[in-house]
């Protein structure tokens, strides 16, 4: 599961968020000492290969009430559990520490331990989704960032379609230095995302529901997760060759 984390040589960078480079020996050490936190659900930690792997991330993304804020939430579960803390940028403003407290005590943890090791940066701006990302001291020991929801700002700030070009650009951008901090300092990194109607792929097809940024969000991540709500389950689809699937339900634990 988990290693200790390599030394940095003299020629090597001790911060590299600052320096912007490391070596490769540096990056390749990192790469075999990665953690795996449980996303806290059976059938997500399937499709993800045991759950939420440092240096690696992962978009969710679903419609309104897919359960993608209980599964962010409850992701920061696990490595705060462990002794580490956790970062939850919330641009929704929809964080209930009170929610999390359940979700912990449902799952037989200490509540208060668990919750003085996640921090959460409240976030209405994307600059200040970036300054969550120079918190220092609050992020020492972090290892995981969770961003809920990650387009939310870009498309109240640079919305429509003339400002399509200049709203992906931003986004990849800020996209790069979040798979940067990732890589660099071993942290798990879940981005929530919401959903676009869009029309179907043959004339008179029915809309249909796509990621928010499109190949700019499918391109920056390792993996992808669709949720969809009905009759009170939650299905979660890896989409890929494959798109496998696996089954949940939304409980007092949260999603499991």
């Amino acid at each position: 599961m988990t290693g200790n984390r390599p030394e940095a040589g003299p020629a090597e960078a001790t911060n590299p968020d600052e320096s912007g480079s490391m070596s490769l020996k540096y990056a390749l050490d990192l790469a075999r000492h990665r953690t795996v936190f449980s996303s806290g659900s059976e059938g997500l930690d399937r499709l993800l290969g045991g759950g939420f792997k440092t240096g690696e991330s992962v978009e969710i993304f679903g419609a309104s009430n897919s359960g993608k804020t209980q599964a962010a939430m409850q992701a920061t579960l696990s490595p705060a559990s462990k002794g580490f803390s956790a970062a939850f940028v919330d641009t929704e403003g929809t964080f209930r520490p009170e929610r999390l407290s359940k979700m912990a005590e449902a799952r037989g943890l200490d509540a208060d331990r668990v919750l003085s090791r996640v921090f959460v940066f409240r976030a209405e701006t994307t600059a200040q989704q970036l300054e969550a990302l120079r918190s220092g001291r609050k992020l020492e020991g972090c290892k995981m960032v969770v961003v809920d929801t990650v387009t939310k700002n870009f498309t109240l700030e640079l919305g429509g379609a003339t400002m399509a070009p200049r709203r992906q650009a931003a986004l990849a951008t800020y996209l790069n230095r979040l798979n940067w901090d990732a890589m660099a300092h071993d942290r798990a990194l879940v981005l929530t995302n919401r959903v676009a109607a869009v029309p179907g792929l043959v004339i008179g097809a029915a809309y249909r529901e796509v990621a928010i940024g499109g190949e700019t969000m499918s391109r920056s991540v390792q993996k992808v997760v669709r949720l969809e709500r009905n009759d009170g389950k939650v299905r979660a689809t890896l989409l890929g060759r494959e798109n496998r699937t696996a089954d949940a339900a939304i409980t007092s634990a949260g999603l499991e």
